[in-house]
This record gives C-alpha cells, structure tokens and sequence, in this order.
C-alpha cells in the first residue's frame, strides 16, 4: 500500500462526490484508475474500504490531480487528519 494524501480539507458536492484537499502530485498516481481500491485511515485507528471515483482536473494542473469518492460515504465519514492510501 502506499500514502496518496492525508486530507486537510473536503468538499461535498451536490451529487454526493467528496473531493479531497490537498492535490497529489501525477507520478505518485502512476497507475491508478477510476475503480481501484484506497483506503481511508481515520484518526481515531478506525479504517473505511472504498474505491476511486475519479480525479480532479485543476486548472492550471501543475502536475497535480485531486482524487475523489462517491456515496455512500459522505464529509461526516472522513474526518480532516484522515489518511488516504493506494491499496496495490
């Protein structure tokens, strides 16, 4: 497994989407696709399987992309501090 991003910020759109702060920079996403499995390690020690949903395009990119997940996970799930992880 390896350490995407810790979260220092969510945010909720209206179709459920959580987009996550801060970006991840491209060669560290090599590989990995809308589908594949992460792993959510909150703070309290307590961990959430879920999958990718898709990437964030900012403009201008800068070499980084946001990554985000769908329902049924919601902002109240994934406290900031919480640990988002590639699951190989």
């Amino acid at each position: 497994m390896k350490l995407l991003l810790v979260v220092d910020d969510i945010f909720e759109f209206q179709d459920g989407t959580l987009h996550f702060s801060p970006l991840v920079a491209i060669p560290t996403l090599q590989g990995l696709k809308a589908g594949d499995p992460l792993e959510l390690r909150r703070p309290d020690g307590t961990t959430i399987r879920t999958m990718l949903y898709a990437f964030d395009w900012p403009s201008p990119m800068r070499g980084q992309l946001g990554l985000s997940v769908n329902v049924p996970l919601t902002k109240a799930d994934i406290p900031v501090g919480t640990e988002i992880w590639r699951v190989d």
